[in-house]
């Protein structure tokens, strides 16, 4: 045991890029005086997210697109604030520990109704320039109650910090209409992340994202639009995000032996997050229906399409929630599920579509994923956003080259 810890990595608020999404991150070398094979292992390279997360779904209700305008600056150099301004010291007794730095960010994205409504209108004149793969989410096996066309919103906010209550303020104000009263909020998840990393079965969740390592960085490869992609140009350098919200019912999964049958549901062992042991062997618990192997198969020769399953890899950046009791007494439980692509229907849709809810995946009868099946999953939320670049220029916002 280290007798001293590293200071977490701060938002990078200054790049190309929203923060909040490949942000923060630990760099890739060790600093000096540390195990450089040790932090290679568990740091260089990978997302070390705030401890808390609130997801705020809003509709838009302007007019005009020179409206949109104004909302979309107003909101952006709100948030900018509110990510760049210093930990108030206004009450702070003088004898607490020093103020630590919040690691705030704040991520937006649009939603497909952005560009067009519900009910078909072209609002704002942006109808055409809607990133290519852009839509409401597609009802899907697995779904519980959940009818993603009736919860779709123009925008998401996702607030990220180390404290819940810098949270709780940020989004009583775009509540509250102090922002922009055009921002018309219609519901707020709350989420938090344990430092470990592990989901609520106790399982290592997002162990297989890409690490953002030289000379490849493999990240922001597989996450940022780039040139070329057949994307409008506004959209390169930001990315798509695809949220489920889950549902666990562990009841009936903590009645399964540990090994055989979780380790089974999983495909990995669970306290390393790997299909095989120390030794290279692999976990003989695995089977065809376990999670592992239906959403990252690995297979070494390439799909219909010449694809390799490695290139659909996604960047999973999940927070965990607890709401409570739901009407019968049973715990409402489970995993935000936010993952970023680069290509929504190749990253995403992919993997979830002809993979995990594909009962003849990888053949013929196997059946679905073992995680909605003994596991207890279930889809109770979610949608399609795109996330925009970071502003390019001075006086430029969340969607101004969108709006040009």
């Amino acid at each position: 045991m280290a007798n001293h810890v590293l200071r977490p990595p701060l938002p990078n608020h200054a790049g190309p890029h929203q923060s909040g999404i490949t942000d923060p991150i630990w760099p890739a070398r060790a600093p000096k005086g540390e195990d450089a094979v040790a932090y290679k292992t568990r740091y260089a390279g990978q997302i070390e997210r705030q401890r808390h997360l609130h997801i705020v779904h809003a509709d838009i209700a302007v007019a005009s697109r020179a409206e949109l305008n104004i909302l979309l600056a107003t909101l952006t150099g709100f948030a900018r604030h509110q990510m760049d301004k210093p930990p108030t010291q206004v009450g702070w007794r003088p004898l607490d520990p020093p103020i630590p730095n919040r690691r705030v960010s704040i991520t937006i994205g649009f939603g497909a109704t952005l560009f067009t409504s519900a009910q078909g209108d072209d609002r704002f004149g942006i109808a055409g320039l809607r990133p290519s793969c852009l839509k409401i989410m597609p009802q899907i096996d697995g779904d519980d109650g959940f009818l993603p066309r009736d919860v779709v919103t123009d925008l998401i906010v996702l607030i990220a910090s180390d404290d819940v209550y810098v949270n709780e303020y940020i989004f009583g104000r775009l509540y509250y209409g102090t922002v922009h009263p055009g921002i018309k909020v219609q519901r707020v998840e709350r989420g938090y992340a344990r430092p470990d990393s592990r989901e609520p079965s106790g399982f290592e969740d997002g162990i297989s994202n890409p690490p953002d390592m030289p000379p490849d960085y493999e990240m922001r490869n597989f996450v940022y639009v780039q040139k070329g992609d057949g994307e409008p140009d506004w959209c390169v350098a930001g990315t798509y995000l695809g949220y489920r919200k889950i549902r666990r019912r562990l009841a009936g999964f903590f009645k399964l032996d540990h090994y055989s049958g979780q380790e089974a549901v999983f495909g990995v062992h669970k306290f390393t997050g790997l299909r095989v042991d120390a030794k290279g062997k692999p976990n003989p618990n695995i089977t065809p229906t376990s999670h592992a192997e239906k959403m990252n198969p690995k297979r070494t020769t390439t799909d219909l399409f010449g694809m390799r399953d490695q290139s659909r890899r996604m960047l999973r950046r999940p927070y965990f929630f607890n709401d409570g009791l739901d009407a019968t007494g049973e715990e409402v439980r489970g995993v935000h599920h936010l993952s970023y692509v680069r290509n929504l229907t190749e990253q995403y849709e992919w993997p979830v579509l002809m993979w995990q809810t594909n009962p003849d995946f990888p053949k013929k009868g196997t059946g679905r994923d073992a995680l909605y099946e003994s596991g207890g999953a279930a889809n109770i939320g979610g949608g399609y956003y795109f996330m925009p670049p970071a502003p390019a220029r001075k006086g430029d916002y969340i969607g101004s080259a969108l709006l040009r």
